[in-house]
């Protein structure tokens, strides 16, 4: 029998340890990595992220495990051409299984071959404002994917609940795969008591896609689900996962997780983990 709680978290959490607010140094990144990956949680962890530009550095660590499941973040023209060189003659043991970017501009280029000849996941970040509709029309006709920026160094890098749940209602309609990114440290929605900011929550989130997929819930629904700052409103045990009685079954949940929520990024490993042990949805059985 599945189980609800395995559905929603396997590989949810792709590795960003090299991008801030942590910016570890590659050998930290790899190292943490390694260790979170061999871990008794590591079913959770997806990709390492790294910037496309720094591909020859990891290369030089790639010792650490058997196999490194890899999402390049393109930053630039020499990112472009790293990512070209890597997927021309990728080391053994090592795949780059999405591309994300800002942008499909002519930094892509050099690559944009061997992307589409592997059929490469790619994501495409959505900007921060203005209307949704034609920017993730253009990403459906593509046949990419859409990302969406949680967070930053200001309040105002913080998108409002209305436009997370347009961009998982829009995604949802069109049959996007969605990833999220920034701000993502901990299940639920809150103020940072240091910032001041209000920070999503992943398991909103995720929850939100599950259950909107789910029930073909109007958006008003998902931005309710967005904001909601009561973790007691949500469940997630071996049978189901639910926010205040609307409930998907752990076969809707893995249906969500592999055709809508595709994964968040996070500088943090340690922290969803350690709040998923105090919550007791952790630790699960092998």
């Amino acid at each position: 029998m599945s189980d609800a709680r395995r559905a929603f978290l396997e590989e949810l959490i792709d590795d960003a340890g090299l991008f801030p607010p942590a910016s570890l140094s590659m050998e930290a990144a790899t190292e943490q990595h390694a260790a979170s990956r061999e871990g008794r949680h590591g079913f959770m962890l997806g990709r390492f992220l790294c910037p496309a530009s720094r591909l020859p550095e990891l290369a030089k660590r790639l010792d650490l495990l058997e196999r490194w499941r890899i999402g390049a973040i393109v930053d630039g023209p020499e990112g472009g051409e790293e990512l070209a060189r890597w997927l021309s003659a990728p080391p053994d043991g090592a795949a780059v299984e999405a591309v994300e970017a800002r942008s499909w501009t002519d930094d892509l280029q050099p690559a944009a071959a061997q992307i589409a000849s592997e059929g490469l996941l790619r994501f495409l970040e959505v900007p921060p404002d203005g209307d949704l509709d034609p920017v993730l029309d253009a990403i459906a006709d593509a046949g990419a994917g859409a990302k969406l920026r949680c967070g930053g160094a200001t309040a105002d890098a913080f998108p409002a609940p209305p436009r997370v749940a347009a961009f998982i209602d829009g995604c949802r309609r069109r049959g996007i795969r969605l990833k999220a990114t920034a701000g993502l440290h901990h299940p639920f929605r809150h103020t940072d008591p240091e910032t001041g900011f209000v920070r999503h929550g992943f398991v909103n989130l995720a929850g939100a896609a599950v259950l909107a997929m789910g029930h073909d819930l109007e958006r008003e629904v998902i931005e309710e689900i967005v904001a909601e700052t009561d973790a007691v409103a949500f469940e997630l045990t071996g049978e189901r996962f639910a926010w205040r009685g609307v409930t998907a079954a752990a076969d809707a949940v893995a249906r969500a997780r592999r055709d809508l929520f595709f994964a968040y990024g996070s500088c943090s490993f340690d922290e969803p983990v350690e709040d998923l042990l105090e919550l007791g949805v952790l630790p699960l059985e092998p």
